[in-house]
């Protein structure tokens, strides 16, 4: 089970989504209650997903559908990885604040093999 603090800490992140990063993409992310289904077990729908500056998927997390290879029990919860975002890979969720450290991990790699620094500026901020 999954504590109310971090879960509100993942959903007030949301709130504040989206990001525009140095080279124009920008990290979007939806967090959104729903009901715990065997898809679903933490009661949460999210979206974490980096977009270039034309609004491609670079990368990103979710659970708003299966990842290839899924039982139909799994639960949804999978990685679209950098260079690979047609894959899904099974993701092992932990807690918010650990798929919010994963995400981010992800994006500063992504920044470092643009070659740009790991910057967010807020969607108003430009």
């Amino acid at each position: 089970m999954i504590s109310e603090r971090d879960l509100e800490t993942l959903l007030d992140f949301a709130d504040q989504s989206p990001w525009r990063l140095p080279d124009g993409g920008w990290v979007v992310v939806h967090v959104e209650r729903v009901d715990v289904t065997g898809q679903r077990p933490h009661g949460i729908r999210y979206g974490l997903v980096v977009q270039d500056a034309n609004k491609q998927r670079v990368l990103g997390f979710d659970n708003s559908h299966g990842f290839d290879g899924a039982a139909d029990d799994d639960p949804f919860d999978h990685e679209h990885p950098l260079g690979r975002v047609e894959r899904r890979i099974r993701y092992d969720f932990r807690s918010p604040s650990a798929l919010l450290a994963d995400f981010f991990d992800r994006c500063a790699a992504y920044c470092a093999a643009q070659g740009m620094s790991f910057d967010l500026q807020p969607e108003g901020d430009q």
